[in-house]
């Protein structure tokens, strides 16, 4: 296992400050920080941006996978981008981080490893400001973590996926529970 500074390991980008005066119907999507939640991309009230100008935008444009980081607010929160929500721009306050060389390191190891309770909370208390707290893409290139083999990454992305997918599934069975409930009561 060897301890690597991320920036080392992946490329870092900041977002665009994107004029909402600007937005379309229909077009090129904007991540924003609010669709970045714990663990996943939301396609909540999505916003556009004209395509005409996607030359203009190319340092800013996604890619499938590509891990989102939110930098304000309840920083540290991350989520893999999914093929359906492409093409999209990238806004401020939102990172994108992108593996260097994909050889020595599995996606799904850094989602996990960012999914972390020790990672978020290394993210709040790194986070500066005081109404609302703020990350810095120079922090988190200079972040040190440890990275075992890719055989290693990769059997703990996949028992840490097995074990999300099992809370999910609880999660939905108490849900579906808790309307059986009220429906007695109705």
């Amino acid at each position: 296992m060897r301890e690597v500074k991320l920036g080392e390991i992946c490329n870092i980008l900041n977002g665009y400050a994107f004029k909402s005066k600007e937005y379309v119907e229909d077009g090129i999507r904007i991540i924003r920080i609010t669709n970045v939640q714990k663990g996943n991309i939301e396609d909540n009230d999505p916003k556009y941006y004209d395509t005409s100008k996607i030359k203009e935008l190319k340092n800013y444009m996604l890619k499938e996978n590509d891990l989102l980081i939110s930098l304000t607010g309840n920083v540290g929160r991350v989520g893999l981008l999914p093929k359906k929500l492409l093409p999209a721009g990238l806004n401020q306050r939102v990172g994108c981080l992108r593996i260097k060389d994909e050889k020595n390191l599995s996606i799904e190891y850094l989602y996990q490893y960012f999914n972390s309770y020790n990672f978020e909370r290394d993210c709040i208390n790194n986070s500066k400001g005081i109404a609302q707290k703020n990350l810095s893409t120079e922090w988190l290139k200079n972040y040190k973590m440890k990275i075992p083999s890719l055989d290693e990454q990769n059997r703990i992305a996949i028992e840490l996926r097995h074990i999300q997918r099992i809370k999910d599934l609880k999660k939905l069975q108490i849900k579906e529970l808790e309307q059986l409930i009220k429906s007695q009561f109705v």
